[in-house]
């Protein structure tokens, strides 16, 4: 039986507005429509399409979608109360025996971490101190980066009283370690921008007894950074909860040395007269990121990645045989995400089509599809992808990049 005869009259009917909008009754496009009008109805209600994620998982795509585990779990913790700062200690002692680190703390988000991470160097667990943040007078409040790796996070260390300065080489990162030194700020993805070594840059916090935080936001694959980043010497690390975790958007985890996890947890939601007092993660967000741990350190990822290249080579068979059409199945080396991309070039010239212009049809189509766009080239992430949609990005790119050469 063919997917089309076995879906529902109701179904399939429900499936034509999305057809309408696509503009074609070619069978490819009635099977996108349908699976893409499957879901997300809420947001539709609201007047904002869903999307299939083919770029990333990139805060304004919403990261990732939450395991069925999680969200199960997110479900069950809005049942009844509990106290939250309880809730908070054994939630991390959970966390890091599950990864292998000396203690956790849930955070709403990796920027959280961040200006956790950042108060916690400042102020420590001193309650004067705390108070007074982002008011940094008369503390240690230096925070030490290499200069390339300067980004817009960093504004949330900022945010905790701190005061950035800028190293470009490992001489000027020594000379610049003094009493004001509070933390030195590392970006895992930046280490090949930069001039200075992780190692060495661990290396010259730890000569110097000052604390040495890593930004290790959306480093998850591989698994394993979850605790080889602390086995290697950094005091603190943070990641995202709602990316490679699959567990809320509105979540992160800091990790690592307990006395500063100790102070990060004084630092943060819910005492009162913090400057974490803002960034609140309910109960039901913590339950929810220890699920997704849980998940997480238990998955098959070697089977994620059979998985994910199978999506790129899906698209690849659709698409490769066109005019002037290139493709490149690949995996970025240091400074990427360990994860099959698909690389797509053509003949921009010859086909009438830009890259650009390629990108917007599949964001303007139905369903709606978004891509990394560059001038020469579009690329796809594949793991953000659910089984059934590689097939769908692949006829919708096929559909633009025939359209093109038949109208060169």
């Amino acid at each position: 039986m063919s997917f089309i005869s076995s879906v529902s009259r109701r179904s399939l009917l429900g499936a034509v507005p999305w057809l309408a909008a696509a503009g074609s009754l070619r069978p490819n496009n009635l099977i996108a429509a349908y699976q893409a009008s499957r879901l997300g109805e809420s947001y539709r209600a609201l007047g904002v399409r869903p999307l299939i994620n083919a770029a990333g998982t990139y805060t304004t795509l919403t990261g990732s979608v939450m395991t069925a585990e999680a969200r199960q779990a997110m479900a069950d913790a809005a049942t009844c109360f509990v106290p939250l700062i309880e809730l908070q200690q054994r939630a991390g002692e959970r966390i890091a025996k599950l990864i292998g680190v000396p203690a956790a703390l849930v955070s709403a988000g990796a920027a959280s971490a961040i200006q956790l991470a950042t108060a916690a160097c400042i102020a420590g667990k001193d309650r004067d101190r705390i108070r007074t943040l982002p008011q940094s007078g008369g503390m240690a409040n230096e925070v030490i980066m290499v200069k390339q790796h300067r980004m817009g996070f960093d504004h949330a260390a900022r945010a905790s009283g701190a005061h950035i300065v800028e190293v470009d080489t490992l001489d000027e990162l020594r000379k610049a370690i003094g009493p004001k030194t509070a933390m030195l700020f590392f970006v895992h993805i930046y280490e090949p921008k930069g001039k200075i070594s992780r190692k060495d840059f661990l290396a010259a916090g730890k000569a110097a007894n000052v604390p040495v935080f890593n930004d290790a936001a959306a480093e998850l694959p591989p698994a394993h950074n979850l605790s080889s980043i602390v086995e290697e010497g950094f005091d603190l690390v943070a990641f995202s909860g709602g990316k490679g975790l699959r567990g809320p958007q509105a979540s992160g985890l800091l990790v690592g040395r307990k006395d500063l996890i100790e102070a990060a947890a004084l630092n943060n939601n819910p005492h009162s007269d913090t400057i974490g007092r803002g960034m609140k993660v309910g109960k039901e967000e913590i339950m929810a990121v220890v699920k997704a741990v849980e998940v997480y350190v238990n998955r098959d990822h070697d089977a994620d990645q059979k998985l994910w290249r199978g999506f790129m080579e899906r698209v690849v068979k659709e698409v490769s045989d066109l005019p002037t059409v290139e493709t490149e199945i690949y995996v970025p080396g240091p400074g990427g995400h360990p994860i099959p991309y698909l690389r797509v070039k053509w003949d921009q010239n010859r086909l009438g089509l830009s890259c650009k212009d390629c990108g917007k049809q599949l964001i303007d189509g139905e369903p709606r599809i978004h891509v990394n766009v560059a001038e020469d080239e579009i690329s796809l992430a594949s793991y953000n992808l659910f089984p059934g949609e590689d097939r769908i990005v692949a006829w919708r790119l096929r559909e633009i990049l025939s359209d093109a050469a038949r109208k060169a």
